[in-house]
């Protein structure tokens, strides 16, 4: 989805959030924000804690540390991000971050193109509910994501973080 779009500003603290796992997701710019062409969140990384392994398959994601350290599995390279470092997760590639510190840890996540809103809006209330109904795998298919849970209980034991 392409198109004309606004300009727009987004205070500190501004933009709709969701909570997964214990880790936030901001959403600063939105799918309609730029015609569909990406989304931006800060993701918000408590001490001791694992995002859950994931591949996207319509989406290519960038991640820059803004605060804290993160570490991160990208296929079958694992690698240490500090502050300012860059991520690149292409679409269809696994991946998983955590904060092993005993810091939150900040990270701004971009995504092309945009459209995972939808995704998150429709899980807080699912996960909220319950820790990973049925409906968690479906919704995650419905948009091409693929979550990796064999890597959970080895990244858990490797680095003494939880999801």
């Amino acid at each position: 989805m392409t198109g004309a779009f606004s300009p727009k500003a987004v205070a500190p603290g501004g933009g709709a959030t969701v909570k997964l796992f214990g880790v936030r997701f901001t959403y600063k710019v939105v799918s309609d924000d730029c015609g569909g062409t990406l989304a931006v969140m800060e993701v918000d990384i408590p001490a001791g804690t694992l995002v859950k392994p994931h591949s996207h398959a319509r989406e290519d994601e960038f991640s820059l540390v803004q605060s804290g350290t993160v570490g991160v599995r990208i296929a079958d390279q694992v690698l240490v991000a500090e502050q300012g470092s860059w991520l690149v997760k292409p679409r269809s590639t696994p991946h998983a971050m955590w904060n092993a510190g005993s810091e939150p840890a900040r990270v701004i996540e971009i995504v092309s193109p945009g459209g995972l809103e939808g995704y998150f809006a429709k899980l807080a209330p699912t996960l909220a509910e319950h820790r990973t109904p049925p409906e968690y795998y479906q919704l995650a298919e419905e948009y091409g994501i693929t979550i990796q849970d064999d890597w959970v209980e080895a990244l858990e034991r490797a680095y003494g973080v939880k999801l």
